[in-house]
């Protein structure tokens, strides 16, 4: 199975998109999958590895690419009022999931 937006849509606002609102076919959100897909294609290389594990690191990149545009500068503020934690977002999309592939692509010297 193959990440879409509407995928990618559900997973950062489930609350959101579980009653069918926000729009898959925003160019935004297929541009995120696009290039996730891209990076953990890149990463991967010719290593096996089995398609749900490669469908996670999509949502994970395809997550942080789509939340950077409420991170200006790299901050992010969630919640409302005051206490809300406030978030530094990788610089890095593939960060959470390099641990999820680096079970199936070898790193580092051997």
């Amino acid at each position: 199975m193959a990440v879409t937006a509407a995928d990618l849509l559900a997973y950062v606002n489930p609350d959101q998109y579980a009653g069918g609102s926000g729009d898959p076919t925003d160019k935004f959100v297929e541009s995120c999958v696009a290039r996730a897909t891209a990076l953990v294609a890149k990463y991967i290389g010719t290593h096996e590895v089995p398609a749900p594990i490669v469908d996670g690191a999509v949502l994970e990149v395809g997550s942080e690419l789509y939340n950077r545009r409420k991170a200006p500068n790299g901050v992010a503020q969630f919640g409302s009022g005051d206490g809300a934690p406030t978030v530094f977002t990788a610089r890095d999309p593939l960060i959470r999931a390099y641990p999820i592939l680096d079970q199936f692509v070898p790193t580092g010297v051997a």
